[in-house]
Parts: structure tokens; sequence; C-alpha cells
């Protein structure tokens, strides 16, 4: 097309019409401004999908944290439901009389004083937000809900957090403080990870009657049964927030789902 107009350039010239040579001449320049405007569009385009490619790119490491987060969130509810369980066991249970009593009582709380604190998959969210890219999520929807969802993650860093001090103060403290702690762990040897649990016949006789009595007065003892009554309530509710963040996670997911695939 330039070559034409060219072309035509320089008859024009030979035959000496100026005026309209200038009529070809500013058509050149239109040509050239148009091929500058093509240029632009098409590294727009580019920039655009390079932009979209990035955002998918995202989308998709996020869907992953969230799906290993759901199977997370199940095992958390499960987990403190027990807890729950335990402890309304223990606060209606009977006073344990024999050895094998205590073992079956000490099962009990054992299970509610185990500790493990709940640490959400959110490193490629944590990404988004440290370096700026947020805005590349363009689904208001998808970011609103990210956000929402550190919201309840802190919320159940806030509540695990209050419980623990609770623990302390109305259930480690005064087992530790009052009762022979470990009775039914080899102690005789250290070990790689827990010690071998031991049976009531593996016991000395002559500890017996001291762990009948330690286990009677704890199960008594009106603190330890008030840290067991908190520590019912809290982890039940816990366990509730992370039934309903299964749900919640879920609706997100299929969200970046269809935001993947439009």
């Amino acid at each position: 097309m330039i070559k034409f107009f060219r072309k035509i350039r320089h008859k024009l010239l030979s035959e000496n019409k100026f005026s309209k040579y200038l009529i070809y001449a500013i058509g050149e320049i239109v040509l050239v401004v148009i091929g500058i405007l093509i240029a632009l569009q098409i590294n727009n385009v580019n920039e655009k999908s390079k932009s979209r490619d990035r955002e998918v790119n995202y989308l998709e490491n996020l869907k992953a944290d969230l799906v290993s987060e759901i199977q997370n969130n199940e095992n958390f509810a499960t987990y403190r439901f027990e807890k729950a369980k335990a402890c309304s066991s223990l606060l209606n249970g009977n006073e344990p009389n024999t050895v094998e009593e205590v073992q079956n009582y000490t099962d009990i709380y054992e299970t509610v004083f185990v500790w493990n604190q709940y640490v959400p998959n959110n490193n490629t969210f944590k990404e988004l937000l440290s370096s700026g890219n947020l805005s590349l999520i363009k689904n208001d929807s998808i970011k609103n809900k990210l956000l929402e969802l550190e919201k309840l993650y802190a919320g159940i860093s806030t509540g695990e957090h209050h419980m623990r001090r609770e623990y302390e103060t109305y259930l480690y403290d005064p087992h530790v403080n009052n009762v022979m702690a470990l009775g039914f762990f080899d102690l005789t040897k250290p070990s790689y990870g827990f010690p071998d649990r031991l049976t009531p016949e593996k016991i000395p006789n002559e500890i017996h009657k001291k762990m009948i009595d330690d286990a009677k007065w704890q199960h008594n003892n009106e603190v330890f049964k008030n840290g067991l009554r908190l520590a019912q309530m809290n982890n039940g509710f816990l366990a509730g927030m992370h039934k309903d963040l299964v749900v919640y996670i879920n609706e997100l997911t299929e969200l970046i789902d269809k935001e993947i695939t439009k």
C-alpha cells in the first residue's frame, strides 16, 4: 500500500500537480498513523493476554490451596468435636475406682489435653497481598470472599488463643501441680517420639493406690471440671466454625472454577 502511494507521488511530482500530491501525502501519513495504532492495539491485546495468563495461574494456585483446606478443615472439625465429646464423657462419667478405670479415664483426658493448632494453607493469597498483585484478580466476588476468608481464619486463631489460656489455667496447671503425670508411659528410658504406653499389669502395685487417688481428686476437683466445661464449649464452637468453613471454601472454589473456565 505504501509503495503504491509513493509511486503515485512520484508521478504527480513529475506532472507538477502539487495539490493532488499533498492529498496523497496526507493519505500516506494517515496510513502510518493507522499502522501505529494497529501496532499499539496488538501490543495492548498481548498485554491483556499476559495479564489474563497470570490471573489464571494465580486462580489455579488459589484453588489448589483451597482444595487442601477443605480436607484440613474437615479434619479439624472432627478433631475438635472429639475433644468436646471427651470433655462431656469426663464430666458425666463415674469416678474411677480401679487402675483399669483410671487407665480409661486417663485415655479420655489425654484426648482433651493433646493440643494441635490450626494452620491454614493460604500461601498464594499471602503472596498476592505481599506482591501487590491482588488487582490481577478481576472478579470482585472472588476477591471479597478471599478477604472474608482471612477474617474467618483470624477468628479461629483468636478462639484457639483464648482456649489455650483456659487450658493452661484450668486443666494443665491443676493436673501437673496435684497429680502424678504420665503414669501410663514408660519413662525408664528416653525414646524418639512418645514413650511406650504401659498396661496396669506393668505398673508396680504400690503405685496403683496413688494413681486411683489422683484420678479421684482430679475427677472431683471443681477447677478441673470448670476447665472441662470451658474446653467442651470452646472445642464444640471451633468444630462448628471448621464445618462452616468447609461449606464456605467449597462455594469459593466453585466460583474460582467458573472464573478460570470462562
